[in-house]
């Protein structure tokens, strides 16, 4: 018999390959109708909006995930008591953070980003209709309907591919259009598609502000840390982007950006995997669910390490094909950026441990030392090696990260440590 867990994971990463697919188009179609230079800009703002769209989740979604499971559908009253509240508190974050951003845009743009203040606020306001949406997945993964959460990300991933090719064809794809059409208008379809897959009788109506509050302090207790965990996930993931803006040309900026992308999408199966353990290791209790969470965890880990490496040396041939000769300059990334996923992928399952021991301050502290590692060797090896420094800065980040995780799981003695003493006490 196939596990939950196992089950889950095959539907949202066999969804996940499909996107795969539809997800490399929006990407090359703007790529090569930009160039290398524009579609550097349109890096460092995808790199800024993914920084303030987590400060703008508050550590929200992942808490909320973690409170609607642990009562559904046993209490599905309370459930949909939770998610309903949790949409509202996240919707009026992103609000209030975007607005502030916003107001700030001309100094960012001047003093930092070199961009156009008026792009960033198109931006910017992505992020307001992406948490609107990104909230209704969240409930969809709580309540454990990864069948229709990945419907609505294939959606999602579909309708944006379908209007840039538009865009192209009708000789309309600029930067701006990318924003709004892409960025806006496909998050707000998404809302409007996902609200018709929630649970009989869920609604979204506006909650009382005792229950705002009441549910605001349950999810900032968790929330708080997987905040931190998240911003500074989301700062390590695009910081090098945004400090090689400040010493490389745009061209390599958007050289490494596409690297970057083609890497992620290739991650998919691990951030498929990351979704469906989040909610079952809540559940973790005995030393016994833990040590089969790892093996199981290392097995899924292994294989999918091993389709990651195939596509190694695929790489040039793929990005002179698809992407063009311009972007030549990207394929020795893409190897290297892919054997940082590599190590993502063997150590995804542990680094979801401290959850399982409720230390969501561990993953917080070690998110922070990867960001605060990444920052300082990246400002120290991208000025001499351009994008090579870069993709340093990011690996150490990862060892540093997994370093110190793994360790304060060691010093807790961990599970298959646990279990194989109990075995050999009950054997004496």
């Amino acid at each position: 018999m196939i596990d939950p867990v196992t089950r889950g994971w095959a539907v949202v990463t066999s969804a996940g390959v499909v996107r795969l697919g539809l997800g490399f188009v929006a990407p090359l179609v703007i790529a090569r109708t930009l160039g290398p230079a524009a579609f550097g800009v349109y890096a460092v703002l995808a790199a800024t909006v993914g920084i303030v769209g987590t400060v703008a989740e508050g550590g929200l979604t992942e808490a909320a995930v973690l409170r609607i499971s642990a009562v559904w559908p046993a209490t599905s009253h309370e459930a949909k008591q939770r998610a309903r509240t949790f949409f509202w508190l996240r919707l009026g974050l992103a609000s209030t953070v975007v607005g502030v951003t916003g107001l700030l845009a001309d100094q960012l743009s001047q003093r930092f980003l070199e961009v156009d203040a008026g792009l960033l606020r198109w931006a910017l306001l992505g992020i307001v209709a992406t948490a609107a949406s990104g909230a209704i997945s969240a409930m969809l993964q709580a309540t454990g309907a990864f069948g229709r959460m990945s419907s609505l990300t294939l959606f999602n991933t579909a309708l944006t591919a379908a209007l840039a090719l538009a865009l192209a064809l009708a000789a309309q794809l600029t930067l701006l259009t990318a924003l709004v059409v892409l960025g806006i208008g496909t998050s707000l379809a998404t809302f409007a598609f996902g609200t018709r897959m929630l649970p009989a009788g869920w609604r979204l109506s506006l909650p009382s502000k005792a229950s705002l509050h009441a549910e605001a302090i349950a999810l900032q207790s968790t929330g708080r840390w997987l905040w931190l965990a998240s911003l500074f996930a989301m700062f390590t993931a695009n910081a090098e982007v945004l400090l090689l803006n400040r010493w490389a040309a745009l061209p390599l900026v958007g050289a490494y950006a596409l690297a970057l992308n083609v890497a992620t999408k290739a991650d998919v199966v691990n951030t498929s995997l990351y979704t469906v353990l989040l909610p079952s290791v809540a559940t973790l209790e005995s030393s016994g669910q833990k040590a089969s969470y790892v093996r199981s965890g290392l097995l899924r880990s292994g294989l999918i390490a091993l389709g990651l490496l195939i596509m190694i040396p695929l790489s040039e041939a793929f990005i002179v094909l698809v992407y063009g000769a311009e972007f030549a300059p990207a394929v020795p990334l893409l190897r290297l950026l892919l054997g940082v996923m590599i190590f993502d992928v063997v150590l995804t399952p542990f680094l979801l441990l401290p959850l399982a021991y409720r230390q969501p301050r561990l993953l917080a502290a070690a998110d922070a030392l990867r960001a605060i590692t990444l920052v300082i060797v990246a400002v120290g090896s991208i000025p001499a090696y351009g994008a090579f420094g870069a993709i340093a800065a990011r690996f150490a980040a990862r060892v540093a990260g997994a370093v110190l995780v793994l360790g304060a799981l060691y010093l807790r003695k961990p599970p298959l440590q646990v279990q194989h003493e109990k075995a050999a006490s009950v054997a004496e």
